[in-house]
């Protein structure tokens, strides 16, 4: 089992080319495994700090497994039953599996396509690799959360008002583009 309480909140410097190598070999093991049911994935994204190259992270890779949204619940254990790792039964639209290969800690966040969570990671991402101020912004809210708390909810739930800021940048500035609109993070249950 893999409880994501017990890593501690630890930043580290970039590595953003091993994260990046992780995320391609982990996408790999997910798309053979989803590839055994009939149509349901939809798109998998590197998202959170390991994908921002140059920012401190916690060492752990974050995907973001977007799925038809009846299919969470079985693409998540189907991940979880072959490839190893924890399950959160967290909502119809979110479930994350938690797991550890060769070392290499990864929270494989399968979401339903209509759900906004991987929208907000995905419009998270893009506006700090975009916005170098934003991205010191984000970095020093992270080392005094991670100075203040042992806590991953609190610690979680602290960067709420940096989010915020780079969802309404990317709402405001005109050369962010998606195929869906930019969710509030109020949105989030």
């Amino acid at each position: 089992m893999v409880d994501p309480n017990d890593d501690p909140i630890e930043l580290q410097p970039s590595a953003a080319e091993r994260w990046r190598t992780a995320f391609h070999d982990e996408r790999e093991r997910i798309e053979a495994v989803v590839e055994t049911i009939d149509g349901p994935l939809k798109r998998i994204e590197h998202v959170g700090a390991t994908a921002v190259r140059g920012l401190r992270a916690k060492p752990i890779v974050d995907l973001d497994i977007v799925v038809a949204d009846d299919a969470v619940e079985r693409v998540a254990r189907l991940i979880a039953d072959d490839l190893g790792g924890t399950q959160i039964e967290n909502s119809d639209g979110w479930q994350p599996v938690f797991r550890r290969h060769n070392g290499q800690r990864f929270n494989d966040h399968v979401f339903g396509i209509a759900d906004d969570g991987w929208k907000i990671s995905v419009v998270t991402r893009d506006v700090l690799r975009a916005n170098e101020q934003l991205q010191r912004d984000y970095e020093r809210t992270k080392r005094e959360l991670a100075t203040a708390t042992d806590d991953l909810t609190e610690y979680s739930r602290g960067k709420t008002p940096i989010i915020e800021r780079l969802l309404a940048t990317a709402a405001e500035e005109d050369h962010y583009s998606y195929p869906f609109e930019i969710p509030a993070l109020d949105a989030q249950s």
